[in-house]
């Protein structure tokens, strides 16, 4: 056999190869990218999970607000100032010290509260516009109903 046949006969088998390949990536990357859609009952389990993380990171960033007050509160208790005296500025009371704990505590459970209320109210919010993005049939007295919610 000539050379030159075997070279075409591997320069096809090459291509064929290459083009096999290819196509193999693209219905790969095509599975990827488009997920198979999920029912009602798995949009309704997401809503309630990101409703209640909703609720706890609220209920932790509104603690740190009221934490942080009574801690603003104690810092700047005004029946509780007592003369300064010129040597003895630097020093806290127990009450400002507590104060300024709570202070730094309520900052710190706001900071924490607010991004899981965030997240979580627009995870609820996406989950419960794909519970109402759904093929429904119902039937009533006259007959058959079949709508598409978008």
């Amino acid at each position: 056999m000539p050379a030159h046949l075997n070279q075409k006969q591997n320069m096809k088998n090459f291509l064929t190869l290459c083009v096999l390949l290819l196509i193999t990536f693209q219905i790969q990357a095509q599975s990827v990218s488009q997920p198979e859609p999920h029912g009602y009952d798995y949009y309704a389990q997401n809503y309630h999970e990101a409703s209640k993380s909703r609720k706890f990171g609220s209920t932790i960033a509104i603690t740190g607000i009221l934490v942080g007050g009574a801690g603003v509160f104690l810092l700047n208790n005004p029946l509780n100032k007592r003369d300064h005296y010129p040597g003895n500025s630097n020093s806290l009371s127990e009450s400002e010290t507590l104060g300024l704990g709570l202070f730094i505590l309520g900052g710190v459970l706001t900071n924490i509260g607010i991004p899981i209320w965030i997240s979580n109210a627009i995870k609820a919010k996406n989950n419960e516009k794909a519970m109402d993005r759904q093929l429904r049939v119902s039937s009533d007295g006259s007959g058959i109903k079949l709508s598409y919610h978008f």
